[in-house]
């Protein structure tokens, strides 16, 4: 039999050894899966945290300032901005995240959410985010980046008749002097030979000078009453090729403002027919045509302001917009227009001496180019160095832009016939459904639709029960006195 203690202390050790041990590989089966755990939740985070402080749109922006007041609704945004309800709260609720404490929200006893934002929204929000300041100095200097990029279509035409002319002309010369060579001295002289043809020089039309520019606008405007043409020639060179854009851009958004300040002012209901003015409607029939029946028209509207249909006791289709009737107070905007017509899509903006000279310029282009294809298919094989062997391998751009300064204006003209004329048709269509609007015939209709209007729910500073610029348990606790005070006066 051993010695008792020995063996104690044997067994004491062991112990230790194992309470160390175990530890130690518990940590290493256990510590990958933690930080794998902790990792996917930084993630997760991230991406929270991302998606909270998400750049706001810039629309949701341009809307709050539209509603010139500092507390709005998400009512009043959409209203405002001609944005969907949908479109509206996401967006305050992003431009408030991105704000932080410069954003005061507001909830009111029916839970409707009023947010406060600074007075100047867009400085607010360009010092509380450097994506948003990058935003708003990009949104400034746009239009100067167009223009000039517009202007450097314009250079680009004088550069293809300054290439494609040098071109011809050093062609010509290398043929004379080649024949003159040829001859040898005869008494007649070297150099550049005889003239080419006979007629104007083509480089004539660098020195046309238009009768309204430099020194003699004033002339012809005192003659003619016209003031200055306000786009400049390198700036109406792209006008003529591919126009100015669209001037109705924007026009859904307008359509949908209009029709939400339109549903405000009439207790949050409409007709097909006092929408129809504001919309794309179709052609208006008789009166008792079933056509008119067929309101498919008014849903994009419907949907995007979450209206809802009624049917009348007389049959008839009113709309109710519910959700549109809150509002902050002081922001219910102004008086709808009676009709939203569209505008023409003109060919270009530009002065008419400013695109004669443009097109000018582009049948020199054009006939230069055709003739110095000639003169190189004339010079065969003939390997060429220096300026015209560059001319000749970029010989087919010069000849694509020379076919494509007519072709995309001429493209786009007989396009912009169509376009105008079903813009034509539309605006018909909306002055049919207004003069039915105004002509008293549908009144049995609209008097129907006045049977569901509601007063607007007007939310002030006194109705809410929690705003983020006070003390959470001050209001609480006043919350909780005046709920006891309801109940006890029954």
């Amino acid at each position: 039999q051993g010695d008792p203690i020995p063996m104690a202390r044997q067994r004491c050790h062991a112990l230790l050894v194992l309470l160390l041990l175990v530890p130690c590989a518990w940590e290493s089966f256990v510590a990958p899966g933690r930080e794998a755990r902790q990792a996917r939740q930084v993630q997760v985070s991230r991406r929270s945290l991302d998606k909270a402080f998400e750049l706001p749109p810039d629309n949701v922006v341009n809307a709050v300032r539209a509603t010139n007041s500092p507390r709005v609704t998400a009512a009043d945004v959409a209203a405002a901005g001609g944005l969907s309800l949908s479109d509206a709260k996401s967006g305050v609720v992003s431009l408030a995240a991105a704000l932080g404490g410069e954003t005061e929200l507001e909830v009111s006893k029916s839970g409707e959410i009023v947010y406060k934002f600074p007075s100047d929204v867009r400085s607010a929000l360009s010092k509380a985010s450097a994506a948003a300041a990058a935003r708003e100095a990009w949104l400034k200097a746009k239009p100067t980046v167009f223009t000039v990029l517009r202007a450097a279509f314009g250079v680009a035409l004088f550069a293809s008749i300054a290439v494609i002319y040098s071109a011809i002309i050093a062609i010509s010369s290398s043929s004379n002097r080649d024949r003159d060579d040829r001859r040898g001295n005869d008494g007649f002289g070297g150099g550049f030979g005889g003239p080419l043809y006979y007629g104007p020089s083509p480089f004539d039309i660098f020195f046309y000078r238009p009768y309204y520019s430099y020194g003699y606008e004033n002339d012809w405007d005192r003659r003619s009453g016209r003031s200055e043409p306000q786009m400049g020639f390198l700036e109406s060179v792209y006008s003529f090729v591919f126009g100015d854009g669209d001037p109705n851009t924007g026009r859904e958004e307008k359509q949908l403002a209009a029709v939400a300040a339109a549903a405000r002012r009439n207790g949050g209901v409409l007709t097909a027919e006092q929408m129809a003015p504001l919309l794309d409607p179709p052609e208006y029939k008789s009166e008792g045509s079933s056509y008119n029946v067929n309101e498919s028209w008014v849903l994009p509207a419907i949907s995007k302001l979450n209206g809802r249909p009624e049917v009348a006791q007389n049959g008839q289709i009113v709309y109710v917009f519910d959700d549109l009737q809150t509002t902050a107070g002081s922001s219910r905007g102004g008086k709808p227009p009676a009709i939203l017509e569209e505008q023409e899509v003109p060919f270009s903006r530009a002065d008419d001496g400013n695109l004669f000279l443009v097109g000018l310029l582009g049948v020199a282009n054009l006939v230069g180019a055709a003739y110095l294809g000639a003169q190189f298919a004339g010079l065969g094989t003939l390997k060429l160095v220096g300026f015209l062997a560059t001319v000749k391998t970029w010989y087919p751009a010069l000849l694509t832009y020379a076919v494509g300064f007519f072709a995309a204006p001429a493209w786009r003209f007989f396009g912009l016939g169509k376009q105008n004329a079903e813009i034509q048709k539309r605006n018909r269509n909306r002055q049919q459904w207004l003069n039915i609007l105004r002509s008293g015939s549908i009144e049995g209709k609209l008097a129907e639709a006045r049977k569901y209007r509601q007063s607007t729910k007007e939310i002030s500073s006194s109705d809410s029960v929690y705003s983020t610029a006070k003390d959470v348990e001050t209001q609480g606790a006043k919350s909780d006195l005046e709920d006891f005070d309801r109940r006890l006066r029954g």
